[in-house]
């Protein structure tokens, strides 16, 4: 069997490449979730149920208190948790509790439910 001369070439190159790939989608430390949302406006599309698709608009408070606009309209609370942050708001979920989790996959940011189904994706942080 005769062995192409660009083949080892080709496997180390596809090595290289891989974990680069998998190093873009990586967890948003909780750190700097409060860095780069704290007093700013999150502007992400809803993925999935009946607003699927629209827009929202979060602005997360440096003093724990939040308001969503867009396709929902409430305002609550949110806070760091472990592994991301968390939200209560007034209307949504009846006042429960959910924590998320953010995963930058790429150029995106992913917002998963505790599920691990995807809520939202960032599309714009300002």
């Amino acid at each position: 069997m005769s062995r192409h001369p660009f083949t080892g070439l080709i496997l180390l190159s596809t090595l290289a490449i891989c974990p680069a790939v998998r190093a873009q989608d990586a967890a948003i430390s909780p750190q700097e979730i409060k860095a780069t949302w704290s007093d700013k406006t999150v502007v992400g599309t809803i993925q999935g149920g009946q607003l699927s698709g629209k827009t929202i608009e979060i602005h997360m408070k440096s003093d724990g208190t939040t308001d969503i606009g867009g396709a929902i309209a409430d305002t609550g609370s949110w806070r760091l948790s472990d592994s991301g942050y968390c939200a209560t708001w007034k209307k949504i979920r009846a006042g429960q509790e959910r924590c998320f989790t953010v995963i930058r996959k790429g150029a995106e940011l992913h917002v998963f439910n505790p599920d691990g189904s995807i809520n939202t994706v960032v599309t714009q942080i300002r």
